[in-house]
Protein backbone atom coordinates (compact mmCIF):
# COMPACT_ATOMS: atom_id res chain seq x y z
CA UNK A 1 0.00 0.00 0.00
CA UNK A 2 1.50 3.58 -0.77
CA UNK A 3 2.28 5.67 1.93
CA UNK A 4 3.76 8.89 2.72
CA UNK A 5 6.63 7.61 5.15
CA UNK A 6 8.65 5.90 1.80
CA UNK A 7 8.76 8.20 -1.33
CA UNK A 8 12.48 7.73 -2.10
CA UNK A 9 11.40 6.18 -4.94
CA UNK A 10 9.93 10.02 -6.39
CA UNK A 11 13.94 11.21 -6.69
CA UNK A 12 13.26 14.27 -5.50
CA UNK A 13 16.23 17.33 -4.97
CA UNK A 14 17.50 17.01 -1.68
CA UNK A 15 16.04 20.64 -1.08
CA UNK A 16 12.70 19.38 -1.94
CA UNK A 17 10.40 17.23 0.37
CA UNK A 18 7.16 15.72 -0.09
CA UNK A 19 4.43 15.56 2.27
CA UNK A 20 0.54 14.70 2.83
CA UNK A 21 -1.73 16.74 4.85
CA UNK A 22 -2.15 15.54 8.16
CA UNK A 23 -2.37 18.50 10.67
CA UNK A 24 -4.19 21.82 11.06
CA UNK A 25 -1.49 23.71 10.28
CA UNK A 26 -0.59 21.81 7.10
CA UNK A 27 -4.02 22.42 5.87
CA UNK A 28 -4.10 25.67 6.84
CA UNK A 29 -0.70 26.55 4.36
CA UNK A 30 -2.33 24.16 1.48
CA UNK A 31 -5.47 26.42 1.35
CA UNK A 32 -3.03 29.58 1.17
CA UNK A 33 -0.91 27.88 -1.28
CA UNK A 34 -3.95 27.65 -2.91
CA UNK A 35 -5.51 30.69 -2.84
CA UNK A 36 -2.07 32.66 -4.32
CA UNK A 37 -2.56 29.65 -7.32
CA UNK A 38 -5.98 29.91 -8.04
CA UNK A 39 -7.51 32.58 -5.79
CA UNK A 40 -9.57 32.97 -2.69
CA UNK A 41 -12.89 31.43 -4.81
CA UNK A 42 -11.04 28.67 -5.45
CA UNK A 43 -8.88 27.83 -2.12
CA UNK A 44 -12.65 27.85 0.19
CA UNK A 45 -14.33 25.29 -1.77
CA UNK A 46 -10.62 23.22 -1.41
CA UNK A 47 -11.42 23.50 2.79
CA UNK A 48 -15.32 22.81 2.42
CA UNK A 49 -14.68 19.66 0.36
CA UNK A 50 -12.29 18.52 2.46
CA UNK A 51 -14.38 18.96 5.81
CA UNK A 52 -17.35 17.72 4.00
CA UNK A 53 -17.08 16.07 0.75
CA UNK A 54 -17.95 12.01 1.25
CA UNK A 55 -14.55 10.03 0.84
CA UNK A 56 -13.06 12.96 0.70
CA UNK A 57 -10.16 14.07 3.72
CA UNK A 58 -6.84 15.58 4.19
CA UNK A 59 -4.85 12.44 3.80
CA UNK A 60 -5.49 12.76 -0.53
CA UNK A 61 -4.11 16.22 -0.37
CA UNK A 62 -0.52 16.13 -1.64
CA UNK A 63 2.68 18.38 -1.47
CA UNK A 64 6.33 19.30 -2.18
CA UNK A 65 7.46 21.67 0.21
CA UNK A 66 11.16 23.72 0.02
CA UNK A 67 13.08 23.00 2.79
CA UNK A 68 15.11 25.59 3.56
CA UNK A 69 12.22 28.11 2.83
CA UNK A 70 9.50 25.94 4.60
CA UNK A 71 6.91 26.66 2.35
CA UNK A 72 4.47 24.64 0.08
CA UNK A 73 5.78 25.01 -3.46
CA UNK A 74 3.60 22.32 -5.26
CA UNK A 75 0.59 20.28 -4.86
CA UNK A 76 -2.13 18.23 -5.98
CA UNK A 77 -5.23 16.41 -4.71
CA UNK A 78 -6.78 13.53 -5.39
CA UNK A 79 -10.86 13.69 -5.13
CA UNK A 80 -12.90 10.49 -5.46
CA UNK A 81 -16.16 10.68 -7.14
CA UNK A 82 -18.41 7.82 -8.35
CA UNK A 83 -19.43 8.11 -12.01
CA UNK A 84 -20.94 5.81 -13.86
CA UNK A 85 -21.23 4.55 -17.73
CA UNK A 86 -25.46 3.83 -18.30
CA UNK A 87 -25.95 3.14 -15.23
CA UNK A 88 -22.52 0.91 -14.19
CA UNK A 89 -21.02 2.72 -10.92
CA UNK A 90 -17.57 3.89 -12.14
CA UNK A 91 -14.95 4.72 -9.72
CA UNK A 92 -13.10 7.51 -10.50
CA UNK A 93 -10.70 9.02 -8.83
CA UNK A 94 -9.98 13.16 -9.99
CA UNK A 95 -6.67 14.58 -10.08
CA UNK A 96 -7.90 18.40 -9.06
CA UNK A 97 -6.22 21.47 -7.51
CA UNK A 98 -3.19 21.07 -8.97
CA UNK A 99 -0.33 23.74 -8.96
CA UNK A 100 3.23 24.83 -8.70
CA UNK A 101 4.66 28.12 -7.72
CA UNK A 102 5.88 29.93 -10.76
CA UNK A 103 9.64 30.17 -10.06
CA UNK A 104 9.30 26.10 -9.10
CA UNK A 105 7.93 25.08 -12.36
CA UNK A 106 9.29 23.11 -15.46
CA UNK A 107 11.29 21.33 -12.78
CA UNK A 108 9.29 18.34 -13.05
CA UNK A 109 7.60 18.80 -9.38
CA UNK A 110 4.20 17.75 -11.11
CA UNK A 111 5.44 14.49 -12.85
CA UNK A 112 6.83 13.23 -8.96
CA UNK A 113 3.39 13.88 -7.62
CA UNK A 114 1.98 12.76 -10.15
CA UNK A 115 4.18 9.72 -9.80
CA UNK A 116 2.42 9.11 -6.22
CA UNK A 117 -0.95 10.01 -7.52
CA UNK A 118 -0.84 7.32 -9.91
CA UNK A 119 -0.07 4.20 -7.33
CA UNK A 120 -3.05 5.94 -5.53
CA UNK A 121 -5.16 5.38 -8.66
CA UNK A 122 -3.61 1.64 -9.27
CA UNK A 123 -3.74 -0.07 -6.22
CA UNK A 124 -7.20 1.38 -5.63
CA UNK A 125 -8.51 -0.24 -8.82
CA UNK A 126 -9.99 3.42 -9.82
CA UNK A 127 -11.94 2.34 -13.08
CA UNK A 128 -11.09 6.31 -14.40
CA UNK A 129 -9.54 9.49 -13.71
CA UNK A 130 -10.41 12.80 -14.65
CA UNK A 131 -9.31 16.73 -14.37
CA UNK A 132 -10.80 19.67 -15.32
CA UNK A 133 -7.48 21.08 -16.44
CA UNK A 134 -5.49 23.10 -18.87
CA UNK A 135 -4.84 21.86 -22.25
CA UNK A 136 -2.28 19.58 -23.20
CA UNK A 137 -0.02 19.41 -20.28
CA UNK A 138 -1.80 16.31 -19.16
CA UNK A 139 -1.37 14.40 -22.44
CA UNK A 140 2.02 12.78 -21.03
CA UNK A 141 -0.39 11.23 -18.19
CA UNK A 142 -2.20 9.39 -20.86
CA UNK A 143 -5.23 11.95 -20.56
CA UNK A 144 -7.55 12.72 -23.70
CA UNK A 145 -10.37 15.43 -23.93
CA UNK A 146 -13.14 13.40 -24.16
CA UNK A 147 -16.38 14.49 -21.44
CA UNK A 148 -18.17 17.62 -22.10
CA UNK A 149 -17.67 20.48 -19.76
CA UNK A 150 -18.92 23.99 -18.99
CA UNK A 151 -21.53 23.68 -22.17
CA UNK A 152 -24.45 25.68 -21.93
CA UNK A 153 -27.32 26.54 -24.10
CA UNK A 154 -27.73 30.34 -23.87
CA UNK A 155 -30.89 32.32 -25.14
CA UNK A 156 -32.12 35.87 -24.34
CA UNK A 157 -35.27 36.36 -22.40
CA UNK A 158 -37.25 37.47 -24.84
CA UNK A 159 -36.65 34.46 -26.95
CA UNK A 160 -39.13 32.58 -23.78
CA UNK A 161 -42.40 33.22 -24.58
CA UNK A 162 -44.42 36.08 -22.51
CA UNK A 163 -47.27 35.24 -20.20
CA UNK A 164 -49.77 38.10 -21.20
CA UNK A 165 -51.24 39.63 -18.09
CA UNK A 166 -55.16 38.69 -18.74
CA UNK A 167 -54.22 35.12 -19.45
CA UNK A 168 -53.69 32.44 -17.05
CA UNK A 169 -52.09 29.62 -19.48
CA UNK A 170 -52.30 25.58 -18.10
CA UNK A 171 -49.02 25.50 -17.23
CA UNK A 172 -49.35 28.41 -14.56
CA UNK A 173 -51.26 25.47 -13.01
CA UNK A 174 -47.56 24.29 -11.92
CA UNK A 175 -46.49 25.26 -8.28
CA UNK A 176 -42.40 26.41 -8.17
CA UNK A 177 -41.48 26.65 -4.64
CA UNK A 178 -37.97 26.16 -2.93
CA UNK A 179 -36.43 22.49 -2.26
CA UNK A 180 -35.96 21.28 1.68
CA UNK A 181 -33.94 17.92 2.46
CA UNK A 182 -37.50 16.58 2.64
CA UNK A 183 -37.39 16.83 -1.45
CA UNK A 184 -34.17 14.99 -1.62
CA UNK A 185 -36.20 11.20 -2.30
CA UNK A 186 -37.75 13.19 -5.16
CA UNK A 187 -35.20 14.86 -6.25
CA UNK A 188 -32.76 11.42 -6.11
CA UNK A 189 -35.26 10.23 -8.46
CA UNK A 190 -35.56 12.91 -10.88
CA UNK A 191 -32.34 13.22 -11.37
CA UNK A 192 -31.58 9.32 -11.34
CA UNK A 193 -34.40 9.55 -15.10
CA UNK A 194 -32.28 12.26 -16.68
CA UNK A 195 -28.46 10.11 -15.67
CA UNK A 196 -30.21 7.00 -17.22
CA UNK A 197 -30.43 8.75 -20.85
CA UNK A 198 -27.19 9.10 -21.11
CA UNK A 199 -23.98 6.91 -21.71
CA UNK A 200 -21.24 8.61 -18.76
CA UNK A 201 -22.85 10.79 -15.81
CA UNK A 202 -22.29 11.27 -12.49
CA UNK A 203 -23.66 9.47 -9.24
CA UNK A 204 -24.92 11.46 -6.77
CA UNK A 205 -25.08 10.00 -3.19
CA UNK A 206 -28.29 11.12 -0.70
CA UNK A 207 -25.55 12.33 1.56
CA UNK A 208 -23.83 13.75 -1.25
CA UNK A 209 -27.34 15.56 -2.01
CA UNK A 210 -27.77 16.30 1.38
CA UNK A 211 -24.43 17.65 1.64
CA UNK A 212 -25.18 19.94 -1.89
CA UNK A 213 -28.69 20.83 -0.76
CA UNK A 214 -27.30 22.21 2.85
CA UNK A 215 -24.03 24.08 1.06
CA UNK A 216 -25.84 25.44 -1.91
CA UNK A 217 -22.83 26.18 -3.84
CA UNK A 218 -21.17 25.18 -6.97
CA UNK A 219 -17.47 25.92 -6.30
CA UNK A 220 -17.45 29.36 -4.84
CA UNK A 221 -21.22 30.07 -6.70
CA UNK A 222 -24.26 29.88 -4.85
CA UNK A 223 -27.31 28.52 -6.03
CA UNK A 224 -31.10 27.80 -5.16
CA UNK A 225 -32.98 24.73 -5.93
CA UNK A 226 -36.48 24.37 -7.12
CA UNK A 227 -38.77 21.83 -7.45
CA UNK A 228 -42.51 21.64 -9.64
CA UNK A 229 -45.59 20.62 -8.23
CA UNK A 230 -48.84 19.40 -10.10
CA UNK A 231 -51.47 17.78 -8.81
CA UNK A 232 -49.61 17.25 -5.55
CA UNK A 233 -46.82 15.36 -7.16
CA UNK A 234 -43.61 16.72 -7.80
CA UNK A 235 -42.81 16.26 -11.15
CA UNK A 236 -39.38 18.67 -11.61
CA UNK A 237 -36.66 20.38 -10.25
CA UNK A 238 -33.98 22.89 -11.32
CA UNK A 239 -30.87 24.93 -9.56
CA UNK A 240 -30.41 28.24 -10.68
CA UNK A 241 -27.66 30.65 -10.01
CA UNK A 242 -27.48 34.24 -10.43
CA UNK A 243 -24.21 35.04 -11.83
CA UNK A 244 -21.88 38.32 -11.00
CA UNK A 245 -18.95 39.13 -13.10
CA UNK A 246 -15.65 39.31 -10.34
CA UNK A 247 -16.24 42.01 -8.33
CA UNK A 248 -19.44 43.44 -9.13
CA UNK A 249 -22.63 43.65 -7.79
CA UNK A 250 -24.74 43.68 -10.74
CA UNK A 251 -26.11 40.29 -12.46
CA UNK A 252 -25.04 39.41 -15.22
CA UNK A 253 -26.06 35.99 -16.25
CA UNK A 254 -29.11 33.64 -15.33
CA UNK A 255 -27.81 30.18 -15.35
CA UNK A 256 -29.41 27.34 -14.51
CA UNK A 257 -26.71 24.58 -13.33
CA UNK A 258 -28.82 21.83 -13.88
CA UNK A 259 -32.44 20.20 -14.45
CA UNK A 260 -34.57 17.07 -14.29
CA UNK A 261 -38.41 18.04 -15.16
CA UNK A 262 -40.48 15.34 -16.59
CA UNK A 263 -43.25 17.48 -18.75
CA UNK A 264 -43.46 19.95 -21.25
CA UNK A 265 -45.89 21.18 -18.94
CA UNK A 266 -43.24 21.88 -15.97
CA UNK A 267 -40.86 23.07 -18.78
CA UNK A 268 -42.83 25.91 -19.76
CA UNK A 269 -43.61 27.06 -15.61
CA UNK A 270 -39.77 26.51 -14.89
CA UNK A 271 -38.93 28.63 -18.20
CA UNK A 272 -41.98 31.50 -17.52
CA UNK A 273 -39.99 31.96 -13.56
CA UNK A 274 -36.40 32.13 -15.13
CA UNK A 275 -37.63 34.57 -17.66
CA UNK A 276 -39.50 36.17 -14.56
CA UNK A 277 -36.10 36.44 -12.56
CA UNK A 278 -34.08 37.92 -15.87
CA UNK A 279 -36.44 40.85 -16.06
CA UNK A 280 -36.14 41.60 -12.64
CA UNK A 281 -32.42 41.37 -12.37
CA UNK A 282 -32.53 43.23 -15.60
CA UNK A 283 -30.39 40.58 -17.31
CA UNK A 284 -30.25 39.75 -21.05
CA UNK A 285 -29.08 36.28 -20.41
CA UNK A 286 -29.68 32.94 -19.86
CA UNK A 287 -27.76 29.58 -19.75
CA UNK A 288 -29.71 26.20 -19.67
CA UNK A 289 -28.00 22.97 -18.93
CA UNK A 290 -25.46 21.81 -21.60
CA UNK A 291 -27.39 19.13 -23.28
CA UNK A 292 -30.24 18.16 -25.32
CA UNK A 293 -31.15 15.32 -22.92
CA UNK A 294 -32.21 17.62 -20.32
CA UNK A 295 -35.85 18.69 -21.69
CA UNK A 296 -35.73 21.98 -20.18
CA UNK A 297 -32.38 22.61 -22.89
CA UNK A 298 -34.10 20.97 -25.65
CA UNK A 299 -36.98 23.78 -25.38
CA UNK A 300 -34.65 26.24 -25.03
CA UNK A 301 -32.57 24.91 -28.57
CA UNK A 302 -35.90 24.96 -29.66
CA UNK A 303 -37.12 28.34 -28.80
CA UNK A 304 -33.42 29.42 -30.66
CA UNK A 305 -30.45 29.18 -28.10
CA UNK A 306 -27.43 28.09 -29.25
CA UNK A 307 -25.18 25.03 -27.85
CA UNK A 308 -21.78 27.13 -26.92
CA UNK A 309 -18.75 25.06 -27.46
CA UNK A 310 -17.33 24.31 -23.76
CA UNK A 311 -14.70 22.41 -22.50
CA UNK A 312 -13.96 18.79 -22.12
CA UNK A 313 -13.07 16.46 -18.98
CA UNK A 314 -9.83 15.12 -19.63
CA UNK A 315 -10.09 11.24 -18.82
CA UNK A 316 -7.89 8.42 -18.33
CA UNK A 317 -8.53 4.50 -18.33
CA UNK A 318 -5.99 3.13 -16.13
CA UNK A 319 -6.55 -0.45 -16.84
CA UNK A 320 -8.32 -1.04 -19.94
CA UNK A 321 -8.71 -4.78 -18.95
CA UNK A 322 -10.78 -3.91 -16.12
CA UNK A 323 -12.94 -0.85 -17.43
CA UNK A 324 -14.25 -3.47 -20.30
CA UNK A 325 -15.03 -6.09 -17.24
CA UNK A 326 -16.62 -3.70 -15.63
CA UNK A 327 -19.14 -2.24 -18.25
CA UNK A 328 -19.21 -5.89 -20.31
CA UNK A 329 -23.16 -6.07 -19.20
CA UNK A 330 -23.76 -2.85 -20.82
CA UNK A 331 -22.18 -4.03 -24.50
CA UNK A 332 -24.20 -6.66 -23.90
CA UNK A 333 -27.33 -4.96 -23.73
CA UNK A 334 -26.20 -2.82 -26.82
CA UNK A 335 -26.72 -6.29 -28.47
CA UNK A 336 -30.21 -7.07 -27.18
CA UNK A 337 -33.00 -6.37 -30.21
CA UNK A 338 -30.47 -6.63 -32.59
CA UNK A 339 -29.01 -9.57 -35.63
CA UNK A 340 -26.11 -9.99 -32.56
CA UNK A 341 -28.25 -10.79 -30.03
CA UNK A 342 -27.07 -14.73 -30.08
CA UNK A 343 -23.37 -13.62 -30.70
CA UNK A 344 -20.67 -16.24 -30.25
CA UNK A 345 -17.30 -15.48 -31.32
CA UNK A 346 -14.21 -13.98 -29.85
CA UNK A 347 -14.18 -10.21 -30.46
CA UNK A 348 -10.25 -8.58 -30.71
CA UNK A 349 -9.47 -5.20 -30.13
CA UNK A 350 -5.93 -4.30 -31.30
CA UNK A 351 -4.85 -0.93 -30.16
CA UNK A 352 -1.23 -1.67 -31.86
CA UNK A 353 0.03 -2.41 -28.47
CA UNK A 354 -2.28 -4.24 -26.90
CA UNK A 355 -5.01 -6.70 -27.94
CA UNK A 356 -7.78 -7.21 -25.94
CA UNK A 357 -10.12 -10.08 -26.29
CA UNK A 358 -13.44 -10.00 -25.87
CA UNK A 359 -15.29 -13.32 -25.41
CA UNK A 360 -19.16 -13.76 -26.56
CA UNK A 361 -21.36 -16.73 -25.93
CA UNK A 362 -24.70 -16.53 -27.08
CA UNK A 363 -24.21 -12.51 -26.43
CA UNK A 364 -22.70 -12.69 -23.22
CA UNK A 365 -19.37 -11.63 -22.61
CA UNK A 366 -18.25 -14.39 -20.94
CA UNK A 367 -14.12 -13.35 -20.70
CA UNK A 368 -11.89 -10.27 -21.07
CA UNK A 369 -8.64 -10.48 -21.73
CA UNK A 370 -4.99 -8.65 -22.81
CA UNK A 371 -3.13 -10.54 -24.90
CA UNK A 372 -0.80 -8.40 -24.85
CA UNK A 373 1.06 -6.94 -28.07
CA UNK A 374 0.04 -9.13 -31.74
CA UNK A 375 2.19 -7.48 -34.17
CA UNK A 376 0.60 -5.27 -36.89
CA UNK A 377 -0.19 -8.07 -39.08
CA UNK A 378 -2.31 -10.00 -36.45
CA UNK A 379 -5.80 -9.41 -35.65
CA UNK A 380 -6.80 -6.79 -38.48
CA UNK A 381 -10.28 -6.72 -37.98
CA UNK A 382 -10.18 -3.92 -35.85
CA UNK A 383 -7.53 -1.64 -35.07
CA UNK A 384 -7.26 1.67 -33.94
CA UNK A 385 -4.76 3.71 -31.25
CA UNK A 386 -5.57 3.44 -27.69
CA UNK A 387 -6.24 7.28 -27.57
CA UNK A 388 -9.36 6.19 -30.02
CA UNK A 389 -10.47 3.41 -28.30
CA UNK A 390 -11.25 5.19 -25.78
CA UNK A 391 -13.32 8.20 -27.18
CA UNK A 392 -15.05 5.80 -29.20
CA UNK A 393 -16.01 3.28 -26.11
CA UNK A 394 -17.33 6.49 -24.04
CA UNK A 395 -19.21 7.55 -26.88
CA UNK A 396 -17.44 10.85 -27.87
CA UNK A 397 -17.29 9.67 -31.32
CA UNK A 398 -18.60 7.18 -34.23
CA UNK A 399 -16.75 4.77 -35.93
CA UNK A 400 -17.49 6.68 -39.42
CA UNK A 401 -16.04 9.92 -37.78
CA UNK A 402 -12.65 8.01 -36.03
CA UNK A 403 -12.26 6.57 -39.84
CA UNK A 404 -12.24 9.96 -41.42
CA UNK A 405 -10.10 11.41 -38.62
CA UNK A 406 -7.60 8.88 -38.73
CA UNK A 407 -6.48 6.35 -41.27
CA UNK A 408 -5.06 4.09 -38.73
CA UNK A 409 -8.19 3.53 -37.18
CA UNK A 410 -9.55 0.54 -39.08
CA UNK A 411 -13.08 -1.28 -38.82
CA UNK A 412 -13.24 -4.02 -41.61
CA UNK A 413 -16.57 -4.73 -43.31
CA UNK A 414 -17.30 -7.73 -42.26
CA UNK A 415 -17.74 -6.54 -38.24
CA UNK A 416 -18.33 -2.47 -38.82
CA UNK A 417 -21.99 -2.90 -37.86
CA UNK A 418 -21.13 -4.81 -34.67
CA UNK A 419 -18.58 -2.12 -33.58
CA UNK A 420 -21.24 0.43 -34.30
CA UNK A 421 -23.75 -1.33 -32.17
CA UNK A 422 -21.27 -2.13 -29.08
CA UNK A 423 -20.24 1.26 -29.09
CA UNK A 424 -22.49 4.22 -30.28
CA UNK A 425 -21.86 7.71 -30.29
CA UNK A 426 -24.04 8.79 -27.36
CA UNK A 427 -24.23 12.16 -25.22
CA UNK A 428 -22.71 12.24 -21.88
CA UNK A 429 -23.54 14.99 -18.96
CA UNK A 430 -21.58 15.62 -15.52
CA UNK A 431 -23.77 17.33 -13.89
CA UNK A 432 -22.07 18.80 -10.35
CA UNK A 433 -20.96 16.25 -7.83
CA UNK A 434 -18.80 18.04 -5.34
CA UNK A 435 -20.27 20.33 -2.79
Amino acid sequence: MVTAKNVDWLNLPDDLEFGVVETDQELDELIEFNATIHGAEDAEPLRRMIESFPGFGREMNYYIRDSDSGKIVSSLNAIPSVWSYEGTPLRNLELGFVGTLEEYRRKGLMACLYQYFDRVLTEGNYDISTIMGIPFFYRQFDYDFIIPLGRSVYLRPNQIPDTPADETPDFMSVEIRQATTEDIGDLMVLYDQLCDRLLVSSKRSRPLWKQQETTRKEHSQPFSTYVLEYAGQIIGYFRVALRREKDAEKIHLIDVLESSIRSYLGVRRALAHIRGLANDHSVCSIALPGTPICNMSQVGIDLGGQMSRGWRYQVRIPDMTMFLRKVAPMLEKHLVGTMYESLTREFVINTYRDCYVLSFVGGQITSVKNIGFQGHDKHTEFRTMRRDFVRLLLGQNSVEELSEMNSDFIVSGGIRSLVDILFPKKESYVPFYHC
